[in-house]
């Protein structure tokens, strides 16, 4: 039986075809990173031999072809029977996929050489000499939902617990939809390209707004009562796109050839800036981020912050005292002015936090965390004796911390005692430093990298489009929440 058992992810081969003298040539082919949402927790395909998945993509359009071919297929015994591959594949993949392999192939050579992308170019940027193309869209355009249908195939494929979108909305529930598009700008005439369009698709995000209400003080009734304001949702005249909303990064994909060299950092970068320059954007938020884009995202926020002289201010209060046997204290630096900041800046609750946590122990020197040094084993044998002051300020660093981990675990740590609490509060500092410590010196490593950049011959610069947009270089966590975390009664661990 083994024989005749596939690994799902070693049989699929995922393609991105251009044009060529002979017909069609793959431009880049690559394994998904999961298929357990197609072929069950296995991974597993069963019923052929020589099994090959071939799922082919036209590089621009992303108009997909699906070929399957195998040595030996096994012929069923009672039940058991091979796997119905078209089954299976039907409800991930759009119908024009299993149209014959030459309408596919007529589909890729007819592509016109001045064919472009869905939606409309929001930003251009060059690197090294490489043109990079964002362009945004929406849902309720035909050829950007097109294109949205046929990539969802992607998600599941490379996005662990990635589920397919669902596009069977009304029309203003489309509107509410913002898709991106990064795509590579070849030369128009670099070899195959030169009569076929030069942009080869490198991945997308999509984002969804939800509305925020904002109530304004409603005026008095003529009885002196404050009137009560009374409408519902949609507006009749009034586009949803033109209320205040929460926007959702709800999907973010490169593709896995382009998963090198700062491409998902330059598209995520793009992403923010559209959206904290949106004046209907209160908040940006992340659905279900996983850990590969929790990396990305905080590593990018952070950048940006530490270039901002108001987040720089916001330093812990060296001037606050500690009673061992009081409360803590309630403000360990200037709130107004944090929470001024943060909603100017767009950043969600919780992530905020996170970054300025980040920061605040980036600031503190080394000898302060001599202890933390020692167990993630880097070398700390020249440091200096840490002063009371910065350790006063360490001491601080992790209240704060603390008491974060304590306010977003309250209910799951009201079944311990007081001394479990402390453990497990103490426990999860741990860990929360240390992840700290990794991502600071991410950034770092960043900052020094892009100071060599800007004086080498490799700047990238952006190009403004028209829009208004700056010309520069290169989970869902709102109301403090992070749905990506079990409660801790169940996990007995901390969500941080």
């Amino acid at each position: 039986m083994l024989n005749w058992s596939s690994d799902s992810n070693e049989a699929i081969y995922i393609s991105l075809v251009t044009p060529s003298t002979e017909g069609i040539t793959s431009f880049h082919t690559f394994n998904p990173k999961f298929s357990y949402p197609i072929f069950g927790d296995e991974e597993s395909i069963f019923g052929y031999q020589g099994l090959r998945i071939n799922l082919k993509y036209n590089a621009c359009d992303m108009r997909p072809g699906l070929q399957i071919t195998y040595n030996k297929k096994f012929k069923a015994v009672g039940d058991i029977e091979p796997t119905d591959l078209k089954a299976v594949l039907e409800p991930f993949l759009p119908k024009t996929a299993f149209e014959k392999s030459s309408v596919f192939e007529s589909h890729v050579s007819a592509t016109p050489a001045d064919w472009h992308p869905p939606g409309e170019l929001f930003r251009t940027i060059e690197i090294g000499g490489e043109i990079f193309e964002i362009w945004k869209g929406n849902f309720s355009d035909p050829v950007s939902q097109q294109t949205i249908k046929r990539v969802q195939t992607l998600v599941p494929l490379f996005i662990e617990g990635g589920t397919l979108l669902d596009l069977d909305e009304s029309e203003d529930d489309l509107g509410r939809w913002t898709v991106f598009f990064l795509y590579h700008k070849k030369p128009a005439a670099a070899s195959f390209f030169e009569k076929s369009s030069s942009y080869i698709f490198m991945g997308f995000c999509t984002v969804y707004r939800y509305f925020v209400y904002t109530p304004a003080t409603p005026p008095q009734s003529p009885n002196g009562d404050k009137a009560a304001p009374e409408f519902t949702i949609p507006v009749d005249g009034v586009s949803f796109n033109t209320l205040p909303c929460r926007s959702r990064i709800s999907q973010f994909l490169i593709l896995p050839p382009f998963q090198s060299g700062g491409k998902g950092s330059l598209f995520y970068n793009a992403v923010f800036d559209y959206l904290s320059s949106d004046p209907y954007t209160r908040e940006i938020t992340v659905e279900d981020p996983n850990e590969v884009f929790d990396d990305l995202r905080d590593i990018n926020d952070l950048g940006r912050l530490l270039k901002d002289e108001r987040f720089l201010k916001l330093k812990l209060d060296s001037k606050v005292k500690i009673n061992p046997k009081g409360p803590a204290p309630a403000k360990l630096f200037d709130t107004d002015a944090y929470e001024k900041l943060r909603v100017q800046l767009k950043i969600a609750p919780r992530q905020f936090a996170r970054l300025h946590e980040m920061y605040l122990l980036s600031i503190i020197p080394p000898s302060a965390k001599a202890a933390l040094l020692r167990d993630t084993g880097k070398p700390h044998k020249s440091l200096l004796p840490p002063r009371k002051e910065d350790e006063h300020m360490y001491y601080l660093w992790q209240l704060l911390v603390k008491q974060r981990l304590y306010r977003h675990n309250k209910d799951a740590l009201a079944q311990f005692d007081r001394g479990e609490i402390i453990d497990k509060l103490n426990e999860a500092l741990m860990s929360v430093e240390a992840d700290y410590g990794r991502l600071i010196e991410m950034v770092e490593e960043r900052i020094e990298m892009d100071k060599s950049t800007a004086v080498g011959k490799g700047k990238g610069k952006c190009v403004a489009n028209g829009n208004g947009k700056r010309a520069v270089g290169e989970e869902d966590d709102e109301d403090d929440e992070d749905e990506n975390e079990e409660p801790l009664a169940k996990r007995l661990k901390f969500a941080s």
